[in-house]
């Protein structure tokens, strides 16, 4: 019995860029990047968070674009569920508020240039489905 030679199998082609990370972090992604959004949303000046300039003319006018809301909470939630943590500034050991709708945000795998660091961020599984905010101070 004569063997037929086997072909060999094409080499399988990476996955695209973003693939397996989830929607929310490719939509975050995008809107905070975005040119029309930056007067409400946009990178910090050294790239490390992100800063949502008007809380509330961000829910409105920005979250309807890219979710199914306009809820800041929800959004803020989405944030902690994937580890992200509202950023608190000190300044002489006082902790300043925000001002006028301010609010920043970060996570070790969120950094300006560095899409390639998404896949990392995964959603957090809670234990008992207890809501546990917290939050980053830093010393000014």
């Amino acid at each position: 019995m004569k063997q037929e030679p086997q072909q060999q199998q094409p080499a399988q082609q990476p996955p695209p860029a973003g693939a397996g990370v989830p929607a929310f972090l490719s939509k975050l992604w995008a809107l905070v990047g975005e040119a029309p959004s930056n007067q409400l949303i946009t990178w910090s000046q050294n790239g490390q968070s992100f800063l949502v300039l008007d809380e509330q003319r961000f829910a409105k006018e920005i979250l309807p674009k890219y979710f199914k809301h306009n809820n800041m909470a929800s959004f803020v939630r989405q944030l902690n569920m994937y580890g992200f943590r509202k950023v608190v500034h000190v300044d002489s050991g006082i902790v300043k508020l925000e001002r006028d709708g301010l609010v920043e945000f970060q996570h070790p795998y969120f950094k300006q240039g560095r899409e390639d660091l998404l896949e990392h961020i995964k959603r957090k599984v809670s234990e008992n489905s207890v809501y546990k905010p917290t939050i980053v101070i830093v010393s000014e």
